[in-house]
């Protein structure tokens, strides 16, 4: 039998009883617990493999680290969320299955609907990002995740095992196999660049507050090139004035757009969307289409050194 994780991290916390509701479950079990705090349990949905990303490295650390750049941010005056300690006074809590928890302050606030994302709203998620960049570049060295050559490599392992189990289409493994090979170069070239990234900022971890926008769920954390940040943006926003207005909002704080590393970087996070859910995605009956364009529109002109993003931003080869 499967112990009761939530129960059991309830406990550890001195919470036990309270009311709690699951957000969501995809790198983590997500609650809402009392209305006042944010429980995590750091455990994947079934599904989603991060085994590629993480490489053996200490995931209770990465998370620890997590919460104290959260704690540098607010240092700073950024409006993020707060880490709670356990009963023990530990940032970071192990249950009895050596499945991590942590625990974060609730922030009041809800994520943009689709419907309302128009040039205003694009413009304050630019600025945000732009700030966020601006103190994240004030932050000591710390040990996260890298998302560099070095894991380039690793997911190309990765694309070549699931080959092997038959999750992709042989003839377009090739071509993401040259996909991340030009990002390696380009990650290389432009390593002087780098600084710590949320990483994972779509929509889903933006919230609206009656302070502004704050960015939440840094679990997936790490350093890249800023246009890490940007692209993810890029991948789950649609429309061209909308990506004018984020560039436009994090020009005018500060920021500097590279279209160079804002190709790469859309191609990286569309690659790593894949080999996370390669276990479920090619299952499903959208993904034969959606895969067959990514390779058409992406991969296939990144590696023949064109250009993705006009520089008005523009997406170049999209039907």
């Amino acid at each position: 039998m499967e112990p009761d994780l939530l129960a059991e991290a309830l406990f550890r916390y001195g919470m036990q009883g309270t009311k709690t509701n699951l957000i969501r479950h995809n790198e983590n079990m997500t609650y809402c617990v009392d209305n006042r705090y944010l429980l995590r349990i750091h455990k994947h949905a079934e599904g989603f493999q991060t085994g590629a990303v993480y490489d053996g490295m200490n995931r209770g650390e990465i998370y620890r680290e997590e919460l104290r750049f959260l704690d540098f941010l607010s240092s700073r005056g950024m409006e993020v969320q707060k880490p709670c300690p356990d009963g023990e006074g530990k940032l970071v809590t192990t249950l009895s299955d050596g499945t991590f928890a942590t625990m974060l302050t609730w922030l009041p606030g809800r994520n943009p609907e689709k419907d309302e994302v128009d040039y205003d709203l694009c413009f304050r998620i630019g600025e945000m990002v732009g700030k966020l960049h601006k103190h994240a570049r004030m932050c000591q060295k710390i040990p996260v995740l890298c998302y560099d050559a070095a894991l380039c490599r690793r997911l190309k392992q990765k694309l070549y095992d699931d080959l092997g189990s038959g999750a992709f289409d042989a003839k377009w493994v090739q071509c993401m196999a040259d996909a991340f090979d030009f990002i390696a170069k380009q990650m290389d070239a432009f390593g002087q660049d780098v600084i710590i990234t949320h990483a994972d900022l779509s929509l889903s971890n933006i919230l609206i507050t009656e302070n502004g926008l704050v960015p939440i769920d840094f679990s997936l954390f790490g350093y890249c090139h800023p246009m890490m940040d940007l692209a993810m943006l890029y991948c789950s926003i649609n429309g061209l004035e909308n990506r004018r207005a984020i560039a436009a909002g994090y020009k005018k704080a500060g920021g500097a757009v590279c279209l160079k590393m804002l190709d790469a970087c859309f191609a990286l996070n569309i690659l790593l969307a894949i080999l996370l859910h390669s276990a479920c995605w090619p299952g499903q009956e959208w993904f034969a289409a959606r895969f067959k364009r990514w390779c058409e529109e992406v991969f296939l002109p990144l590696t023949r050194g064109e250009a993705l993003f006009s520089d008005d931003f523009y997406l170049i080869h999209a039907n």
